[in-house]
């Protein structure tokens, strides 16, 4: 009885951990997010959150899974897809994504989704 008490204890606290890293993935990505459209009239300001568990880190399919909720987390968040936009909107939307997505996943620090960031943004050329 004692073992399934502390089995229960051990996943608990790895519940809130877990729950407790998308809080701060999600506090990093609404505050990048509004620092760099500080300057740009907003019609919304809508908090973007992105749950996930650890188990979704344990692949690559997976991984790429949470790689693509990231990405479409951060186009939000940066007004990409919102509508249309002028150059010098579009450009700084763009930044605002490529900052923000890079931070997200810096900050959740998992090997795989790390490798498959850094595939998907080197630039040849």
């Amino acid at each position: 009885m004692v073992r399934l008490v502390s089995t229960q204890l051990v996943y608990r606290v790895f519940e809130f951990s877990t729950a407790g890293l998308s809080a701060i993935v999600l506090t990093t990505l609404l505050l990048i997010a509004a620092d760099a459209r500080a300057g740009e009239p907003s019609a919304s300001a809508d908090g973007i959150a992105v749950k996930f568990t650890q188990a979704e880190l344990n692949s690559p399919a997976d991984a790429e899974n949470l790689y693509r909720k990231l990405k479409q987390a951060s186009r939000k968040a940066c007004g990409i897809g919102g509508g249309f936009l002028n150059l010098q909107e579009r450009t700084r939307a763009e930044k605002c994504y490529d900052e923000t997505l890079a931070e997200v996943v810096r900050k959740i620090d998992r090997p795989l989704l790390t490798s498959l960031h850094e595939s998907k943004t080197n630039k040849v050329g």
